[in-house]
């Protein structure tokens, strides 16, 4: 019982810290003030509208949200992104306000229509980044769809879906405008290029992570229907609403998990702030709206922190909305927690019930992602300086990805649960932790490399041993990926001068079985030397290079220049990292040698 507490006051001190240092130097604080900026020239535009054409406040409302979330979104898109927002995000616009029409007038019609859509969009994620991205911009207006109270917006036939349209594409234009001096300013980096954000797709049996992601949803979205419906008539768009935020976006089981949980006791901290302050500026009031936008804005910088955060405050700005509709939030405590806890309950169960995706599964094919990418850089011709950079900027990208599927692991570690608990949990899904870490720690050895290779390119490439070495430590990362994805080694095959030689890597098996070194082919590359886990006895200490083939063009240490020194250094950092992840992932099986055919005996 001791250790627990210790335990629960040293998860609060960790948490604590966190909240004081988890945006250092302003980085999110910059670009929540640049998705502000896009949201309230979208607001001011969509009030200029309703005024002229004589729309009902429910635009102005689907205005501001598909703004806020686009201002989020955009963060990652480049110009190929915004022209295809340009083109799909007023289209999906105009359609969920004819697919809010329908809801009302044939709600059967209209909730399946809805669940096909968010399926849909998550369904073509499987074609690629560009794809993934249109998705998310289809699902925007979506949501304004389940956030305007029931009630509130009386028929105005097809009027309104010209002017959606329009206003998403204001939103576009207006959000690249602001982003576009945020970049030139230098206020928000650029994000990056859609073949450094590419993930490769893993070659797996059986249906495919995004079509998985897609019947979750379907299930959820339609088992959230028709229980919202069943029991509350006129707030079944809270139990909706839930089911979907649990569920978008998610990358495995305990992500949902994880985000279900901080959604339903978010929602339970902003609902009640919210009802606290309930009625105390009346219906219309221009506070209200004010408090809105700083809520908004506070949640917008905070999500990075944890989704809790983002779930309360967007829990209390729809109180505060209903607030200024003149509908209580007070009253309807009870029926909106209750709405919120359901629609938690069915998205987790629907993502653990439904096809559901192994967190250390994703953990280990984002693993294996991110080692390809790393052997990409280690692969990169030293005179293509741009092919260096992109490469090493596509590994921090899945580098990113990585940590972002071990965080709902990492927030199990840190639970203060009892010692026996705990130390199964280790025991199982839990030790797969050690793969993001090492492959943190390679991230400051690759910039070192990378900076070499752009400051003395020649000297890097001229160097007989560190290109051994890179093609050594290449060999080692493709023989942890085998390891993680169970793939045997190719077994060797014979050439055609009855020389035995190893697929994988180009070396000569030794035919006596003497022991003696492999030799390498002329023109093939060298086999991974990597020592076996084990054998550094001292684990934090600088590994020993493999020697360097003797003579002139081997030069030793001393006589070495400073970028080819600092690259030894780095490929010896990397290696130990790669050496844990193998005593992680274990050795990779090795494929039976073909059997030898006899040779014919020659006739005559």
């Amino acid at each position: 019982m001791l250790s627990f507490w210790v335990r629960l006051r040293q998860s609060l001190r960790q948490a604590l810290h966190r909240a004081l240092h988890f945006d250092p130097g302003g980085r999110l604080l910059r670009a929540t003030a640049l998705g502000m900026t896009t949201v309230l020239g979208t607001y001011g535009w969509s009030l200029w509208i309703e005024n002229r054409a004589g729309l009902y406040v429910d635009s102005v409302v689907q205005a501001v949200v598909i703004s806020s979330a686009f201002a989020r979104v955009q963060r990652v898109h480049d110009r190929t992104d915004r022209l295809i927002a340009c083109l799909v995000l007023p289209c999906a616009a105009a359609g969920g306000m004819e697919l809010t029409t329908l809801i009302h007038d044939h709600p059967d019609a209209g909730d399946v229509l809805f669940t096909l859509g968010v399926a849909a969009s998550v369904w073509v994620r499987r074609f690629g980044i560009r794809a993934t991205r249109a998705g998310t911009l289809v699902v925007l207006p979506l949501v304004a769809v389940l956030v305007v109270p029931g009630g509130v917006a009386p028929a105005q036939g097809h009027a309104p879906t010209g002017w959606a349209a329009l206003t998403a594409l204001f939103a576009v234009a207006w959000g690249t405008v602001v982003t576009w001096v945020g970049h030139r300013t230098g206020l928000v980096p650029r994000p990056p290029s859609a073949s450094v954000a590419a993930m490769p797709v893993p070659d797996r049996p059986g249906l495919r992570a995004s079509t998985r992601m897609a019947l979750q949803s379907a299930a959820a979205l339609g088992a959230a229907f028709a229980l919202g419906r069943a029991l509350w008539p006129d707030h079944w768009t809270w139990v909706v609403l839930t089911a979907f935020l649990v569920g978008s976006g998610a990358r495995s089981r305990g992500d949902v998990l994880v985000k279900g949980v901080w959604r339903t006791l978010g929602a339970v901290a902003g609902t009640v702030v919210a009802g606290a302050v309930a009625g105390s500026f009346g219906p219309r009031s221009d506070t209200v709206v004010v408090i809105i936008f700083s809520v908004l804005a506070v949640a917008t910088w905070l999500r990075e922190l944890s989704y809790a955060y983002w779930a309360g405050c967007v829990t209390a700005v729809l109180s505060l909305l209903y607030d200024w509709f003149g509908q209580d939030p007070g009253s309807l405590l009870h029926t909106r927690l209750a709405g919120i806890a359901v629609g938690a309950v069915l998205g987790i169960a629907a993502s653990w019930l439904v096809l559901p995706i192994r967190t250390s599964g994703t953990v280990r094919s984002r693993t294996a992602a991110a080692l390809a990418g790393l052997g990409e850089v280690l692969s990169a011709d030293p005179h293509d300086t741009r092919a260096v950079r992109v490469t090493r900027a596509r590994f921090l990208f899945r580098l990113e990805q990585l940590k972002l599927a071990a965080a709902p692991l990492r927030v199990a570690e840190s639970l203060p649960v009892p010692s026996a608990p705990a130390a199964r949990w280790r025991k199982g899904g839990l030790a797969i932790l050690a793969a993001p870490a090492a492959l943190g720690r390679c991230a400051e050895p690759l910039g070192a490399y990378a900076t070499a290779v752009t400051a003395a390119p020649d000297a890097v490439a001229a160097d007989p041993g560190l290109s051994l070495r890179l093609r050594e430590v290449a060999a080692h990362g493709v023989a942890v990926r085998r390891a993680i994805g169970r793939r045997p080694t190719p077994a060797p095959v014979t050439s055609d001068d009855g020389t035995t030689v190893n697929s994988a890597d180009g070396t000569t098996v030794d035919p006596a079985g003497d022991g003696t070194a492999p030799e390498v082919l002329p023109g093939r590359e060298s086999p991974a030397a990597s020592p076996a886990p084990g054998d550094r006895s001292d684990p934090t200490a600088p590994s020993t290079p493999l020697a360097a083939p003797a003579g002139p063009e081997a030069p030793a240490d001393g006589t070495r220049s400073p970028e080819v020194a600092t690259a030894h250094a780095a490929l010896d950092a990397i290696s130990l990292q790669l050496d844990t992840l193998t005593e992680l992932f274990g050795h990779p099986p090795t494929a039976p040698a073909p059997t030898p055919v006899p040779a014919r005996a020659a006739s005559g």
